[in-house]
């Protein structure tokens, strides 16, 4: 039951204000969600995270300076450690090649902007149920 655990701690990266809103509107509405920062931009992007530790980061490739890809590959090269945050991508670069690339710097799912954002929210949520997968 999410309501026994702390909400799960996200960063949203997405260079669309609109979007972020928007994301962060609908994932705070279903509850189990909090969102912690938001980053339009590589630089901050990456502060934010070794700042936050959050539980999740949801990461757009496509960023106004720099791009998600090199996001995640700071990620991947933080310490391995229990407050490594998950990462999955929300994108509309959604080539097999990009995908494939999205994982290997260890993305945990990647989600078509076109067409489902239903799936990453439940993708989110789907997070904040599972026992252990953030302390709390």
């Amino acid at each position: 039951m999410a309501s026994a655990h702390r909400p799960v701690r996200v960063v949203l990266i997405e260079d669309s204000l609109a979007l972020r809103d928007l994301l962060a509107e609908m994932l705070a509405d279903a509850g189990g969600v909090e969102i912690v920062g938001s980053a339009d931009n590589e630089p901050a992007a990456i502060d934010l995270l070794r700042q936050l530790h959050p539980d999740l980061a949801i990461i757009d490739l496509e960023l106004r300076g720099g791009t998600g890809l090199k996001v995640l590959a700071a990620l991947q090269s933080m310490p391995a450690c229990a407050d490594t945050p998950r990462a999955v991508v929300f994108s509309n670069h959604t080539h097999p090649l990009v995908r494939e690339r999205c994982r290997m710097l260890g993305a945990q799912a990647f989600f078509d902007k076109s067409f489902q954002l239903d799936e990453l929210l439940a993708y989110v949520h789907a997070t904040a149920d599972e026992p252990g997968s953030h302390p709390g």
